[in-house]
């Protein structure tokens, strides 16, 4: 396989939760939602670290109070598989930042041992006494944390890719390495003609699978060679491989 990469824009560092106009509610009510701001995004804790720190800023108008989940992250037969995590320490768990205001939280490990990855769950906690007349809706953040090697490790990704019977395509990217891959887009090109197959945002584990469930793409033959392009937040990856019948 021949590997090329070109550079593109990395994503932002900021993001934003923010409640979305809600089409089709019944009610003239009108819709309150709370409105924070983290970084960064994706949390990352070094061999030499104990702990992580991270911001969380209200740029609301109001109180906002948030309460922080954590689970392991792990994937089995190329799904993201999540479970209750015993080893992360968040401080604080639950807090209130006033309008305008921000406040600092640390996350930690109580041991470098089991899984090298996690998701941090910020969940705004609803107000006791709704204000009548008006829709609450809360908000939900999902944040990475990942937990990085020495030496900061390196991503090494294999690719497959074949048709079921129906012939709709699955993409399956192998991680070799000792750190995680974001990818945030495939395509693939055969005979001259490129077909877009996701646009939809993954990360493979290290020495973990991950899969693309991506539909059918008539244009793109059995059998026959193709390169397939992996889109990261670094740049993209070009791959020749053969599509497979399963």
């Amino acid at each position: 396989m021949g590997n090329k990469r070109r550079p593109h824009s990395h994503p932002r560092r900021w993001l934003t939760a923010v409640a979305c106009a809600i089409a089709g509610v019944a009610s003239a009510a009108p819709v309150i939602a709370g409105s924070f701001k983290v970084n960064p995004v994706q949390i990352t804790l070094p061999a030499d670290a104990r702990a992580a720190s991270l911001t969380i800023t209200n740029s609301g108008s109001a109180p906002v109070s948030i309460r922080v989940q954590t689970l392991a992250w792990t994937q089995k037969d190329g799904l993201d598989v999540y479970s209750p995590a015993t080893n992360v320490i968040v401080s604080p768990p639950i807090f209130t930042i006033p309008a305008g205001k921000t406040q600092l939280i640390r996350v930690g490990l109580k041991s470098r041992g089991g899984t090298s990855a996690y998701r941090v769950i910020f969940e705004e906690i609803p107000r006791d006494t709704p204000i009548v007349g008006q829709i609450q809706v809360t908000l939900n953040l999902n944040l990475p944390l990942y937990l990085l090697p020495p030496g900061g490790g390196k991503a090494e990704l294999g690719w497959r890719a074949w048709a079921d019977r129906s012939g709709a395509i699955v993409v399956e990217g192998r991680n070799r390495g000792t750190l995680h891959a974001q990818v945030i887009g495939l395509s693939a090109a055969q005979g001259g003609r490129r077909q877009q197959l996701s646009r939809q945002m993954g990360v493979v584990l290290p020495g973990a699978t991950r899969l693309w469930n991506v539909g059918k793409h008539p244009v793109l033959s059995v059998g026959q060679p193709l390169e397939l392009t992996v889109r990261s937040p670094t740049g993209e990856t070009q791959s020749r491989l053969v599509l497979e019948q399963r």
